[in-house]
């Protein structure tokens, strides 16, 4: 998969989230063998990226399709990053990362230990309110007190896609109402699960006024 990210073709998803690694670095501070996971790999330009600054600490759970996935793993394991968990699904219309995620948080909770995961979550799935409002939900209970979220394209709707808007992909009147066509999912989402929750605090990124990620801090439970 790895040899995408040289095609001129790709070239608007070859970079690594750059918002992904600022954060992981902080999350590095204070852990040194921190617990992460990516939900949507793209290319694998940002995984690629973490395995570096990883350095083959800790533990760095995907989540994405499974064959995504296969091709992606023979590229980590040549480059010696062997600490990468993967987490497949079909592609079928009701399958998706969020039954994944569902069914880690049972397992976690059937083992009797200590539920939350993650140190560092990046959601950057399919920005449509149906999977990620699910996948925030659990991610929430996934990780740590201290843990740190990232929600890509935050203000991104089907509206502005350059390849999913009613007019380039008709069909998308099939599936959404014109409301949720012009609604960014992602800004829903957390207006409904982050902003107004006490356990949460947003966290300066370096955005004005105009915001494409959203990063949220899971406080500890005696944190003001």
């Amino acid at each position: 998969m790895l040899e995408k990210l040289t095609d001129p073709a790709n070239r608007h998803i070859a970079e690594p989230n750059r918002h992904a690694l600022m954060l992981l670095g902080q999350v590095l501070e204070q852990e040194p063998q921190p617990v992460i996971c990516e939900v949507g790999i793209g290319i694998g330009a940002t995984v690629s990226a973490m395995c570096r600054l990883l350095d083959h600490r800790g533990t760095y759970h995907l989540f994405d399709y499974s064959s995504r996935l296969d091709d992606l793993k023979p590229d980590l394991d040549g480059l010696g990053f062997t600490n990468v968990v993967y987490h497949g699904n079909t592609r079928r219309k009701l399958d998706s990362y969020n039954w994944a995620l569902a069914r880690l948080l049972q397992a976690r909770r059937e083992a009797g230990g200590p539920v939350p995961l993650f140190d560092f979550a990046f959601l950057d799935g399919a920005h449509a309110f149906h999977h990620d409002a699910p996948a925030a939900l659990l991610l929430k209970e996934l990780l740590k007190p201290g843990g740190i979220i990232l929600l890509d394209d935050y203000d991104w709707s089907f509206a502005i896609s350059p390849t999913m808007n009613p007019g380039v992909m008709p069909r998308i009147l099939e599936a959404y109402t014109e409301e949720q066509i012009e609604t960014p999912h992602v800004k829903l989402i957390c207006d409904l699960f982050f902003d107004h929750d006490p356990a949460y605090r947003k966290l300066d990124i370096g955005y004005g006024r105009r915001e494409h990620r959203r990063a949220y801090r899971k406080l500890a439970p005696d944190a003001g």
